[in-house]
């Protein structure tokens, strides 16, 4: 025979928890599931025994898997490692400075209409986009308001977005 009791304590303090504790004990009041609660419960907590069983072997299974087509990179060989640099090296970036930051750009589209830009459209874009500062940010590095700067960043959007267009195009 099961029997549950209802605790809601909204109080989540050390004393008053157990002294609210203590209070329900002595006005506890025990009820008796009936046959078909009780079957009910039972069947449940076997569903959520057989979903936490199945979810395991999964996650062992996965890990199998893993293990078995991943390789750590310091169990690698010489050779191995080496074709890394090779992959890494072909790869050809324009580098752009902006506030004291290298920032390579790979795409060679995107890298030759940044340069088309004005020098401070191009800052404006690459500390927005990249480094990751706000509006409010760049326009107390260049001494002006927050909404100025929005709207040379959205200008700057449009000129790229143009630009790559034409260069889409005109390919």
């Amino acid at each position: 025979m099961n029997a549950f009791l209802h605790l809601t304590p909204h109080c989540r303090s050390p004393t008053v928890l157990i002294s609210f504790q203590m209070q329900l004990i002595s006005e506890m009041e025990v009820r008796t599931m009936t046959d078909k609660e009780d079957k009910t419960v039972r069947q449940f907590v076997l569903f959520c025994r057989t979903a936490l069983m199945y979810e395991k072997k999964n996650y062992y299974n996965e890990q199998k898997h893993r293990a078995e087509r991943e390789t750590h990179i310091e169990t690698l060989t010489p050779r191995q490692s080496g074709m890394f640099e090779k992959i890494f090296d072909t790869y050809h970036a324009d580098y752009f400075s902006v506030m004291g930051y290298e920032i390579g750009i790979v795409d060679g589209d995107l890298a030759q209409a940044l340069m088309e830009l004005s020098d401070k459209y191009l800052q404006i874009v690459l500390l927005y986009y990249i480094v990751g500062l706000n509006d409010r940010e760049i326009g107390e590095i260049y001494g002006t308001g927050r909404t100025t700067i929005c709207d040379q960043r959205n200008n700057a959007i449009k000129k790229l977005r143009l630009l790559m267009e034409e260069m889409r195009h005109g390919k």
